[in-house]
């Protein structure tokens, strides 16, 4: 009987879709379907859910439209506002007030939630029906019209439906509608508190997981807007992600270590070598200036002891991420073994998995040269001499 009643109501859904595609911006029932709507957002039944999030999606897409009186008026509005007219797809009043009412219900319902709970509650139903309106609006020409909704509200409550692990459909769902936002386009300029958003979270967030999510965000967005974004923006992205390398996590170390090789192969030779060169000065001198301590005994090691071993794991993986940035050029870059013997004789000898990263990145400098190794040697002798003589070494012990 559920599922009838289910298939009955998703089929009215669908007919009432259909009849909104074919009206267009000329339909004007849409106030009361939408208040229906927000009635009914955690529906228990999926097929409902479904029909609902992709009718609210059609309903504010055929909405929209810039209508003026003549061409004239037309070209007077697009040359007042700026050299390249008006910013298309703004959201409406309308519309803002009920993506805020939508996410504060949210955001109350994942309070009201208990820790734990198996059973699907309004906080996990009412999400799936959002990210399933959001997932339609945000596959359509029209996606510009939430970007202003990017940084405060969507960010963070789709990491917090990340962390739902009762509800793996919702864990997927918002993981596949999260990896969306660094594909949007923005205007130029508009990109600005989006990146904020994403730096604020990858420093502060209190789950490790949102730390560590944050970073595919952090790489597409750099990636995307490469040529886009301010040089600010660009060295406030790279400071984040080096000083991710120095969180309390073990993995968003290492995913931090990934986005930065990533970031570097990826950049232009402006600004390669630029964050190279600071980045190689910067982890140098951490190692430089935090010595491993004697550890005494054999209880917990002290908290001093554990800080400065984090810090030189840090250094260690930067290091390790500025090698593995270029792992086919032959001959290597001038400062490469100098960054391999800062590696080899500085931290190889540590304990634990400072000491194994560092093994990890000269083994896998090396493996990734086989076929340049002969050449690489004549070019960057001493250094790259002294590397096959740790190597051997190192792999008896």
């Amino acid at each position: 009987m559920a599922s009838n009643a289910a298939f009955k109501e998703s089929s009215k859904i669908q007919l009432l879709h259909n009849c909104i595609l074919e009206s267009g911006w000329h339909f004007p029932l849409d106030k009361p379907i939408i208040d229906d709507f927000m009635k009914h957002l955690d529906h228990p039944y999926k097929g409902v859910r479904e029909a609902m999030g992709q009718t609210m999606a059609s309903i504010f897409r055929a909405k929209y439209h810039e209508s003026y009186r003549d061409v004239k008026a037309l070209m007077d509005d697009q040359q007042k506002t700026s050299s390249v007219g008006t910013i298309p797809y703004q959201p409406s009043p309308d519309l803002s007030a009920l993506v805020k009412d939508v996410f504060q219900r949210l955001e109350r319902w994942r309070h009201e939630r208990p820790p734990g709970q198996q059973s699907q509650s309004s906080y996990t139903a009412g999400s799936k029906t959002v990210l399933l309106w959001l997932d339609t609006s945000l596959t359509s020409y029209e996606c510009t019209t939430l970007l202003p909704f990017f940084p405060d509200l969507f960010m963070s409550e789709f990491l917090h439906m990340m962390d739902v692990k009762e509800d793996p459909e919702l864990m997927t769902l918002a993981y596949h509608v999260f990896r969306h936002l660094p594909n949007i386009p923005h205007p130029p300029g508009q990109d600005k508190e989006f990146v904020k958003s994403l730096i604020r979270i990858g420093k502060t967030a209190i789950s490790w997981h949102q730390r560590l999510r944050i970073q595919i965000n952090i790489q597409v967005i750099y990636f995307r807007r490469l040529f886009l974004i301010s040089q600010e923006q660009q060295q406030a992205l790279f400071t984040c992600v080096s000083e991710m390398l120095e969180d309390a996590q073990l993995e968003v170390r290492l995913g931090a270590a990934t986005s930065l090789s990533g970031m570097i192969r990826c950049s232009p030779v402006r600004i390669r070598d630029r964050m190279v060169g600071y980045l190689k000065e910067k982890f140098t001198r951490m190692l430089n200036e935090n010595r491993l301590p004697r550890k005494t005994g054999f209880g917990t090691p002290s908290p001093d002891y554990t800080r400065i071993t984090v810090i030189r794991h840090a250094a260690v993986l930067g290091l390790g991420a500025l090698v593995q940035a270029f792992p086919y050029q032959s001959p290597p870059p001038k400062w490469l073994p100098e960054v391999l013997a800062t590696l080899a004789v500085k931290a190889a000898s540590d304990p634990g998995m400072v000491g194994k990263s560092v093994k990890t990145a000269l083994s896998e400098f090396k493996k990734t040269r086989q076929d340049t190794w002969h050449v690489d040697m004549k070019v960057r002798f001493i250094s790259l001499f002294f590397l096959t003589h740790l190597l051997t070494r190192l792999s008896f012990m």
